[in-house]
């Protein structure tokens, strides 16, 4: 005779969504960029661009000119998925124990806040980096799940601002001046230009600013601890990203032009801690589907670093 688990309650499966949501939607990349929702295989960025010709004056008649262009690019998802389980009887002989219900047959963590607000916490460092750094040829274990921008980014983009053998204090801001510099016409006086790089170059190119002391400069009026400031003279934000960190690249566009491809909107898409009888443990599972794209690869300017 099977034993009847319906009755048992997931203990913290009522929080699911706003915990899966949390962890992807709360990362420094996925707080600037565009989020497209609803994907469960691929997508599509629908493009419009046209060319106004204007070569007729006020006189009667009708000449054609310009064009209307109607183009896509695809964001194809990934699955993800983490699995982790915790034996009970494991953590009755520590500490733990003593904020554990009475009795043998324990099915609840005794410390299940913490531990689901520390899941979420890894999924979202997970995705920080794996938005950047994704690499499905050569990245290293869960990097190689699907491609990041940084993957999108260099198929796709060909302008380049500055190239260089390594970034220094010496020639941090003379390298972000040129990637602002080489900023399409188009896109130059858009309300959304960013220019990313991770926390270490933010630091190095801040530093550096300082250091200069250009106009008594010091970036705290606007920078406060967010790792994030308006560049000097212009309309571009720049801002520190964990998921670029140690991977010398500087990365400017039109923040809406930078779009992250996620389920959510699916049952999928599920934070999951539950007690398995047949197993005797606590078990976490946690899926979601990622994918990255850009829509205008020619208004983004970027570094090299050979």
């Amino acid at each position: 005779m099977a034993i009847d688990v319906t009755g048992l309650a997931a203990w913290t499966d009522e929080a699911k969504n706003d915990l899966i949501r949390a962890s992807l939607l709360t990362n420094k990349t996925a707080e600037v960029i565009t989020i497209q929702p609803g994907i469960k295989s691929s997508a599509s960025i629908n493009i419009l661009a046209g060319s106004s010709i204007f070569t007729q004056g006020g006189s009667c008649g009708f000449l054609t000119s310009g064009s209307t262009v109607l183009s896509q690019r695809d964001i194809e998802v990934c699955d993800i998925k983490k699995n982790e389980s915790v034996c009970l009887d494991t953590v009755e002989n520590f500490w733990t124990s003593t904020r554990m219900k009475p009795g043998s047959y324990n099915q609840e963590l005794p410390f299940e806040q913490l531990y689901s607000e520390e899941i979420a916490a890894q999924v979202s460092k997970f995705v920080e980096q794996l938005s950047w750094q994704g690499n499905v040829e050569s990245g290293s274990e869960g990097m190689s799940l699907c491609n990041g921008l940084l993957q999108v980014i260099d198929a796709a983009v060909t302008v380049t601002g500055s190239t260089v053998t390594a970034l220094t204090s010496s020639n941090i801001i003379s390298v972000v001046d040129d990637i602002l510099a080489a900023i399409p016409a188009d896109a130059i006086s858009s309300d959304d230009l960013v220019i990313f790089m991770g926390y270490d170059t933010y630091r190095l190119w801040s530093t550096a600013l300082r250091d200069a002391n250009l106009f008594a400069y010091s970036g705290a009026e606007n920078q406060g601890g967010k790792f994030e400031q308006m560049v000097p003279g212009t309309n571009v934000k720049a801002i520190g990203v964990g998921g670029l960190v140690s991977q010398n690249r500087l990365i400017c566009g039109e923040a809406s032009n930078f779009h992250m491809g996620t389920d959510l909107l699916s049952d999928q898409e599920t934070f999951r801690i539950f007690f398995s009888e047949d197993n005797d443990e606590v078990r976490t599972i946690v899926k979601f589907k990622l994918g990255f794209q850009v829509a205008f690869p020619e208004r983004i300017v970027i570094n090299e670093v050979i």
